[in-house]
């Protein structure tokens, strides 16, 4: 198993975590959600824990292969890119 972990700072963290998991199910994948945390779980493999913090979101992404770590990471930057254009929230993903 795999794993690589981003912090994103945010202080709606909360909102963002529960638009990935809305977003994430309308794609396929299976995702649950509370004020605080969440998962998706990816149909290609994999899965990311979601914790929402007063001041920072944290996703920790898990999977079998590199090659399906990359590509949850990369569904998962573009989408929180996309959601939080506005305030320039950034990505950075750490082994």
């Amino acid at each position: 198993m795999v794993r690589s972990d981003a912090r994103i700072p945010t202080s709606t963290a909360d909102h963002y975590a529960k638009q990935l998991c809305k977003h994430a199910t309308h794609m396929g994948a299976n995702a649950e959600w509370t004020p605080t945390q969440g998962m998706v779980e990816f149909p290609q493999g994999g899965r990311c824990r979601i914790t929402a913090g007063a001041e920072e979101l944290v996703l920790t992404a898990e999977a079998t292969t590199p090659d399906q770590l990359a590509t949850i990471q990369a569904i998962l930057t573009a989408n929180l890119q996309r959601f939080g254009q506005r305030h320039g929230l950034s990505v950075n993903w750490c082994p």
